[in-house]
Order: C-alpha cells, then structure tokens, then sequence
C-alpha cells in the first residue's frame, strides 16, 4: 500500500512530463533524493502549480512513496522565501550551477538529514548576503565534496606545495603528478579548503584565478564521481561571476 508523509525538499530539478504535468527532483530532508510526479502542474487550475520548482526552492511537500521508483507529490509550498536570488543575474547564475551539481553527484535515496541542512543553510546564506560571495561556488563545491566523502585531505599542506587533484593530497613536489593545482592557486585553494562557506573573505582571487580554480574543482569532481560529466552552467557563471 503507498504511504504518504510531509517532508522538507529541496528542487534539484525538474522535467517537463507530457503536456501539463512534471518529474521533479527533490533533495528531502527524511530520505535523501526522490523523483515525484506532479500532475496538471501547467494547467490554468492546478493545484500545485509548475512555478514551485525552479531549481533550490525549499519547499514543504506531502507526499505519496509509491510502491515503485516514483512517488506522487499531493501538496507543495514554500517553506523559505528567497528575498534576492530570483532577482540577481549572478546569484541565479550560482544557483544553476549548484543544481547542477548536485544533480550530478548526490544520487542516493538515503537519509543524510546532514547534507539537507548543508545545503539549505548554504542557500539561505548565498541568499541573505549582499556582496562578497564570487567565490561562494567554490566554497560550496569543496563543502559538498566533504559531505559526501572525497574531501581534500588538507594536513599536508606546507607552503609552496601543490595539490594532487587524483589523491586528493598536497605534495612537496610535482614530479610525476598528472593533474596538479600550483603555485599560488593552490594556497589559495588550500585557505578556502578550511574556511567555512559562510566566511565572506575574498581570498585574493582575480577573476582569471578563480576561473582556472573552478576548472581545477571540476575536474576534481570528474576524478572521484562516476560518471560525472561537463558542467553546462560553468560558462555562464565564468562570464557573470567576472563582475560580482
């Protein structure tokens, strides 16, 4: 018999299903990433309207956990009203590429009630700031990766070292090492590796370094995910991040 409950979600991404109605997915609080149906949710007189999913919305939903891979969303409402996000071209830029992020790295229907509060304090933070968040997709790369299991391992770090993006150490020297982050990028990689996402220092980054050190996280996510593939929001957080 399918049970039904009333959770916290997070909208990871949604799909349009037919002519009127979605699949989205949501980052729950109780059980970790589910897939629902939502019917009619373009329709003139749905009840749960299509609008509610843009991506990193938090919502509370009820739910019907069906007997098999997807379930059926009976209620959603907003449970945290973004005040600026939906109004400022580079933080939705932020919020596409940390959709995409996640949806290409947290699969499992498992509870992390962990993880869910990560990312929803990371977005209610990235939210309520006014300035000084360009590098708060790094920050939140580096954070995810430590909650899922593949963190930078940061003890070894020494000044003028470099970072192997395979092992995921600091070493001395670079011989031998195929995919490094140098020179002073990598001290800059180490100091936002054992900050907290909610620290607003700038790092001393220039756009061009934070560029190449997103390009460097990417390809750390592409070592230790399986599977994972390009980013397609990268470009266009390159281009409106240059300014924030």
């Amino acid at each position: 018999m399918d049970t039904q409950d009333k959770t916290r979600a997070i909208v990871i991404k949604s799909i349009r299903y037919g002519d009127n109605s979605l699949i989205v997915r949501l980052l729950t609080e109780t059980d970790g990433v589910q897939s629902f149906l939502v019917k009619s949710a373009f329709s003139k007189t749905a009840k749960i309207r299509a609008a509610l999913f843009q991506p990193m919305t938090m919502l509370d939903v009820v739910r019907t956990r069906a007997r098999g891979d997807l379930g059926f969303l009976k209620e959603a409402t907003v449970c945290h009203a973004y005040q600026s996000i939906p109004f400022e071209i580079n933080k939705n830029a932020i919020v596409m590429f940390v959709s995409e992020l996640l949806s290409k790295t947290v699969q499992e229907a498992e509870p992390d009630s962990c993880l869910f509060d990560f990312v929803s304090e990371a977005m209610i933070y990235l939210d309520s700031t006014a300035e000084k968040y360009a590098d708060f997709p790094l920050k939140f790369a580096i954070d995810l990766s430590r909650q899922i299991g593949f963190a930078p391992n940061t003890e070894g770090y020494a000044e003028r070292c470099v970072f192997d993006l395979e092992d995921g150490c600091f070493h001395k020297e670079a011989s031998g090492l195929k995919y490094i982050i140098d020179g002073q990028l990598s001290e800059k990689f180490y100091n936002i590796c054992v900050s907290d996402i909610h620290d607003n220092s700038t790092f001393g980054l220039s756009n061009s370094g934070r560029r190449a050190l997103l390009e460097h996280v990417i390809t750390y996510y592409k070592l230790h995910v399986a599977g994972f593939s390009e980013m397609n929001s990268c470009e266009i957080l390159r281009m409106v991040l240059a300014s924030a």
